[in-house]
């Protein structure tokens, strides 16, 4: 079958529509797992950097806030939601599932394999579109345990199948160290099906099956990750979806960043994630300096190359922009927390190139 993109314009069999970024995303996960070692329990689930420019790669998730946008498989520790591991998923042409494997069990697999974490006794988390008796047989053979939910319609006993529990009430079966369950959690609930390879048959004191506690636990560093994210993440419109794209894979490496900063700080209190992004690019930002020629040098000065850069303001001052800033006009003002190292005044750093009138020449 020939591969053809949104036109119907056939697409040569080396093309890689993730070429743009795929370098910085190698990148990405090979130094991910240099900083942390991390907690036993994982877990693996999809997020989506919404667009809606054309591509190739563009999915329709209907139950994401975007809908539309590129689809990556990720793995994160439970805990903290640090990322281990992301892969983007490009499409069913570009990405086709092995014969005779279910794709959620090719994904965690995957993963695990690129993060170098089976055969170590770790316990992975995975919602209904992962998990399925294969995967957990598989990850057995890799000694990894699983646990999560499961579709009505994947292989399972025909007793958890068609099991309909009374309100806080389960039905368990075991083969091995494959344990299913079926339990309702209140009346006009539907039940919902569960496997697990690690955890025992057990109940809380609340009535509640220890399956379901744990899972929703550990389940949520995915989502807790991109609730975080959406709070700081920069994204504006744009038809280029590889610029969405880069700017979403910098965030994720500074929300890992961060991450890294409160497990090893002795700062007391430690910053706020957005104090912490400022201190980042102030940082970056300050060891950049230009090559300004005055625009007003007489004709017999020397034009000599000035180099011009910028300091943070103490405390939380802020200063007119003496570049971008109009007082006269309405809505003209323009603030700047830094300000010119040679003369003092305010300035923003996308204005030190047309900052010409700070010295006497």
């Amino acid at each position: 079958m020939e591969t053809v993109d949104h036109t119907g314009a056939e697409i040569h069999p080396g093309y890689d529509p993730a070429s743009r970024f795929r370098p910085l995303l190698n990148f990405m996960n090979r130094q991910f797992g240099r900083f942390l070692v991390p907690e036993k329990e994982i877990c693996v689930d999809e997020t989506l950097v919404a667009s809606k420019g054309h591509n190739i790669m563009r999915q329709y998730i209907p139950s994401k806030a975007g809908k539309f946008g590129i689809k990556f498989w990720m793995l994160c520790e439970s805990a903290t939601g640090y990322i281990l591991q992301m892969t983007v998923y490009r499409g069913r042409n570009f990405d086709p599932v092995p014969s005779g494997e279910l794709q959620g069990t090719q994904v965690v697999t995957s993963l695990l394999s690129s993060a170098n974490l089976l055969n170590k006794c770790y316990h992975v988390f995975c919602d209904s579109f992962f998990c399925s008796l294969n995967l957990a047989t598989r990850l057995l053979q890799s000694n990894t345990f699983v646990t999560g939910t499961l579709r009505k319609n994947r292989p399972m006993p025909n007793v958890i199948k068609s099991a309909d529990p009374a309100p806080n009430n389960a039905v368990y079966m075991r083969k091995g160290k494959v344990l299913c369950m079926a339990y309702r959690d209140a009346d006009g609930k539907r039940p919902v099906r569960m496997l697990s390879t690690y955890l025992p048959a057990q109940e809380l004191r609340s009535g509640k099956p220890k399956i379901v506690h744990v899972y929703n636990k550990n389940m949520g560093g995915v989502d807790t990750t991109d609730s975080v994210m959406k709070a700081y993440s920069g994204q504006r419109k744009n038809r280029k979806t590889w610029k969405k794209v880069l700017l979403h894979l910098y965030h994720r490496i500074l929300h890992n960043a961060y991450i890294l900063y409160t497990k090893n700080t002795a700062d007391t209190p430690i910053k706020s994630r957005v104090r912490f992004i400022q201190d980042v690019v102030e940082s970056l930002s300050d060891t950049v300096t230009i090559n300004v020629i005055p625009a007003r040098a007489r004709p017999h000065d020397q034009r000599r190359n000035i180099h011009v850069g910028v300091k943070l303001l103490s405390g939380r001052k802020e200063k007119d922009c003496c570049v971008c800033s109009r007082r006269s006009q309405a809505g003209g003002r323009r603030r700047s927390r830094t300000a010119c190292s040679f003369c003092g005044k305010g300035l923003h750093r996308c204005c030190i190139q047309f900052h010409y009138n700070c010295h006497e020449y």
